[in-house]
């Protein structure tokens, strides 16, 4: 069994994030203050998917839009258009994953058949209460883009 007790009062305040209190004569403790490691990590993650993105472009031959004029026949892609719309119906709902797939249209990322073709996909999902898409969900998307456009 775990005993707070046990523990250095401290330690304990360091992980929760809660400053401990100090006198004016010391120095603070750099472990009473939770550094900022979720948004540095966010950071990080985000410049990697941008970098990725700029990578699968050019493996693909360059950006000309849209950037996904068709699917790709492979296994590979249509697990990949999969996982992708799995993602968007899990954040979003259907709904909003279909009007995910009209902007990504008119901001041409993808052919009018192509988004076609994914809402169709989209009636075999379960539809979930999602929550609205934000900059990073759509980023991500992005990724998936450039990802199904590596492979065709």
């Amino acid at each position: 069994m775990l005993r707070p007790s046990d523990y250095d009062p401290k330690e304990l305040r360091a992980l929760t994030g809660a400053a401990a209190p100090t006198h004016a004569d010391e120095e603070p403790d750099r472990w009473t203050q939770p550094d900022d490691f979720l948004g540095r990590a966010d950071a990080r993650v985000r410049a990697a998917q941008v970098e990725d993105a700029f990578l699968l472009q050019a493996a693909a031959g360059g950006a000309s839009r849209p950037y996904l004029p068709s699917l790709p026949d492979s296994v590979v892609g249509t697990q990949l258009v999969l996982d992708w719309l799995r993602y968007l119906v899990g954040v979003g709902g259907r709904e909003r994953a279909r009007e995910a797939l009209a902007f990504y249209r008119d901001v041409e990322w993808l052919d009018e058949s192509v988004e076609d073709a994914l809402a169709a996909y989209l009636e075999a999902f379960d539809d979930t209460d999602g929550s609205r898409l934000t900059v990073g969900h759509h980023r991500t998307s992005l990724l998936f883009v450039a990802r199904l456009a590596a492979l065709r």
